[in-house]
């Protein structure tokens, strides 16, 4: 039985790891999936048209049913979408004015006939009556981005002690290894020396001495040029060695 449960309990374990969300598709809080980032788009842009509508039919610009509806539907979007799409909701506000209002002014009919002074005049002043709110909005979502970025991270990522002590052994491996000193080759003993040396042989008792020099026979004559050694037998002179 206690076998069966410990499996069971390990079953249950793997499942809610497959099942839960991924760091980077969760939203700003909890550990529920966020939106996409046409989703969050959508999220901006719908509430932005509703409210400019609702402003401009009253009072041909916009008010603060624009402003607040505009306010929120950025900060729904940035706190909403997934973290891996962050960058569109960051940027989104001043695209969703530029598209919004100019836009709603020209289809009900808010652009005076007069020319391009009064046409300009018409598109002119609901975009300059919505500046404030819309830099407000676009500093808030840049800021909510920027902490999203900083403190949704990867969970599993290595620390820095890690890192470092990767780096290390990544240097350690590049350095060459280091070869031992090789030993000077011991010198070959010379060819005589390996020789053994014959001993000198001793006369042996009884063995016949030189032959004496007969009487009467001439005395060794030096050789020219200080060459040395007797005349060969025959009769013969040797040649005289040449000087080189």
């Amino acid at each position: 039985m206690s076998e069966l449960r410990e499996r069971s309990a390990a079953f249950d374990d793997d499942v809610e790891d497959y099942d839960a969300v991924p760091w980077n598709y969760r939203a700003i809080f909890g550990e529920f999936k966020g939106i996409p980032w046409w989703a969050a788009i959508l999220c901006a842009l719908v509430p932005a048209f509703i409210g400019a509508f609702i402003d401009i039919n009253s009072s041909k610009t916009v008010g603060w049913t624009f402003n607040v509806v505009f306010f929120a539907g950025a900060l729904a979007a940035i706190l909403l979408v997934q973290r891996r799409s962050l960058f569109a909701p960051m940027v989104q506000p001043p695209l969703v004015l530029a598209a919004t209002v100019p836009t709603l002014v020209l289809l009900t009919g808010g652009v005076q006939k007069g020319g391009l002074s009064a046409m300009a005049l018409g598109l002119g002043k609901p975009l300059i009556d919505s500046f404030p709110v819309m830099a407000i909005t676009t500093a808030v979502t840049v800021a909510l981005g920027i902490l999203r970025i900083a403190t949704q991270k990867d969970p599993n990522r290595p620390t820095r002690d890690e890192v470092r002590e990767a780096k290390a052994e990544i240097k350690q491996r590049g350095k060459p290894a280091r070869k031992p000193r090789e030993e000077a080759p011991t010198p070959a003993p010379a060819a005589d020396e390996d020789r053994p040396r014959r001993p000198r042989q001793e006369r042996a008792e009884g063995a016949p001495a030189r032959r004496p020099r007969p009487e009467g026979a001439p005395a060794r004559r030096p050789r020219p040029d200080g060459a040395r050694g007797e005349r060969p037998a025959g009769g013969r002179k040797p040649r005289p060695r040449e000087d080189r």
